[in-house]
């Protein structure tokens, strides 16, 4: 693995470990984490980022490391961790590689090892201030080890379902996750029902010393191309993975309800991942309301937004425990002055009040997930108008350069002169 080292002295350098992050322009993964960096880049110049993922199939066959911004203060490698057609780990996701094969949980302790050995590399390299890992497993245990022999201290950010794992290692997880968050300069979520995921580990001082410190900041969204018009309110639309957190079967089995209120309703499924052959066919079989277009980026996603007046978001907690820690799909909806009707596993609930600025609804029920999506469609001028104006409060909240400001906020407010120590 190559590096560029950062030269100027006066800068700020973040190296983000991370499993998941897109490869280019062309690449399906959420994109988050890159756009996050690009937006703290943005907001200072002093502060140069670093991001550290694992090869994938999209990453195969280019030149790394590849700068990301014109000025090339963000900068993205990638390193090997098994065979060029076994690294497919993280291209969507650790647990749903692993729920679509099971025999992929073998490839963890490689990637794990892997990224030890590129991550301590590269912060030898280029010396940061910080090293601050997205998701607990397994960067934040990563992180861990390379502050502990680098000293340089590391904080993380929870999105969901990657802190769960550990309770079923027992008290040698409920030891990990304790200290390492204890070490840990900085600890954020994005939800607080992440939240409530990583503080279920802790009782008593020092449950309230984590609730002292960890911040709630969500992932944003890109706001400055949006304000669309009104769109077809009797068109939902959800963007997002094909995945079984994600609910799209509750979706799904609620639209026949949907369709006896509103027989010209229509759905847009766009996504892709390991259910999209399934979700395809019992689309197929509700007959031509329902569209399943397939991932969609850019042009093609702003599309999708204009035409639908409704943004849906069904999460549920899957079989394995995956789900979901506020999705940036509905995020973008609601900045493209949409209606949002989401579950209480989406996350959303920490933006959306039901009635209010949108519509929450108990996760997994399909006819109170149908009786608000005929609410939301059946709005009348003055009402939806109403409802529009207190969401764009809410995408305001989540518009990157404020975001980004809160993230960096608490990674240099935070950050000590040493790793903090742990218990």
């Amino acid at each position: 693995m190559e590096a560029c080292p950062v030269s100027d002295e006066r800068r700020f350098t973040i190296v983000v470990a991370a499993s998941t992050v897109p490869a280019g322009a062309d690449d399906t993964v959420p994109r988050f984490v890159l756009d996050q960096a690009i937006a703290m880049a943005a907001i200072d110049h002093r502060i140069a980022i670093h991001i550290l993922a694992p090869h994938c199939p999209a990453s195969h066959g280019k030149a790394w490391p590849q700068t990301e911004t014109d000025d090339g203060r963000v900068t993205q490698h990638r390193f090997r961790y098994a065979w060029r057609r076994w690294e497919v780990l993280t291209d969507h996701g650790i647990m749903p590689a692993i729920a679509e094969r099971p025999a992929r949980a073998m490839l963890v302790p490689a990637l794990m090892v892997a990224q030890f050995f590129a991550l301590w590399i590269l912060v030898r390299t280029v010396r940061p201030d910080v090293i601050y890992a997205h998701w607990f497993t397994p960067q934040a245990l990563v992180a861990r080890a390379v502050s502990r022999v680098t000293r340089t201290p590391f904080g993380f950010t929870t999105h969901a379902s990657d802190i769960v794992v550990w309770r079923r290692f027992g008290a040698m997880g409920r030891h990990l996750v304790r200290s390492t968050t204890q070490r840990a300069s900085f600890v954020s979520a994005v939800s607080s029902q992440t939240a409530q995921k990583l503080t279920a580990f802790f009782d008593g001082d020092a449950r309230e010393e984590l609730l002292r410190r960890m911040k709630l900041i969500p992932m944003g969204v890109d706001v400055t191309h949006h304000e669309l018009d009104s769109g077809d309110r009797h068109h939902v639309a959800i963007i997002a993975r094909l995945v079984p957190k994600k609910g799209i079967d509750v979706l799904l089995e609620a639209w026949p309800r949907v369709l006896d209120r509103i027989p010209n309703a229509r759905l847009t499924i766009a996504g892709d991942g390991p259910l999209r052959s399934s979700i395809a066919q019992a689309a197929l079989a509700l007959g031509p309301s329902v569209a399943v277009l397939g991932y969609v980026a850019g042009a093609a996603k702003d599309r999708v937004l204009a035409d639908a007046g409704v943004v849906v978001q069904p999460s549920v907690i899957a079989a394995d425990g995956d789900s979901d820690g506020l999705p940036v799909g509905l995020l973008e909806g609601i900045a493209a002055g949409r209606i949002a009707v989401a579950s209480d596993a989406s996350g959303a609930q920490d933006l959306l009040t039901n009635g209010v600025n949108g519509y929450v609804v108990p996760a997994g029920d399909p006819q109170a997930l149908a009786h608000a999506l005929v609410l939301a469609m059946n709005l009348d001028g003055e009402r939806r108008n109403h409802l529009l104006s207190a969401a764009r409060q809410v995408a305001a909240r989540v518009a990157w350069p404020h975001v980004a400001a809160e993230h960096v906020a608490m990674i240099k407010n935070d950050l000590p002169a040493t790793p903090r120590a742990g218990a």
